[in-house]
């Protein structure tokens, strides 16, 4: 179980990235240290979160994306579980270990993506995830 301070850093890097006066893509990535979570870093444009999913790495990460069209603008909250392609199958368990208390703190999200490659994640593959979710796309009209 992470410790109480941790978790608060965790949480307030949760509020980070929700806060609405965020006008970016903004992100929080927690790694999983042994069977705890720590808080790596936040940031603040989606591009820049790929040069920290190493091959070897285990790590959640939440992100705000933002989607819509010229008339209305939506944040989409996503939960990224990255298990880089060179982690071991006995630290892919231990992953399942922190996953509860990822789910309790990181609960409101539109879609959680299981990812071990960069590729998988472009922003417009996101965006695309997250329309499909979601339903209905309101865009622009044709006609």
């Amino acid at each position: 179980m992470t410790s109480a301070v941790e978790r608060k850093k965790i949480e307030d890097a949760r509020d980070y990235v929700r806060d609405t006066c965020n006008e970016t893509q903004v992100w929080a990535l927690v790694s999983v240290v042994g069977d705890k979570l720590k808080l790596a870093r936040k940031g603040k444009e989606y591009d820049e979160l790929m040069q920290y999913l190493l091959e070897n790495d285990m790590a959640f990460v939440y992100v705000k994306i933002i989607t819509g069209d010229e008339v209305s603008r939506r944040e989409k909250f996503v939960l990224i579980s990255w298990v880089g392609s060179e982690v071991s199958s006995v630290k892919k368990g231990r992953m399942m270990v922190p996953r509860n208390e990822i789910d309790a703190i990181f609960d409101q999200r539109a879609k959680v993506i299981e990812a071990s490659d960069v590729a998988d994640l472009g922003i417009e593959k996101v965006k695309a995830l997250l329309v499909k979710a979601g339903g209905v796309s309101y865009g622009a009209s044709t006609s």
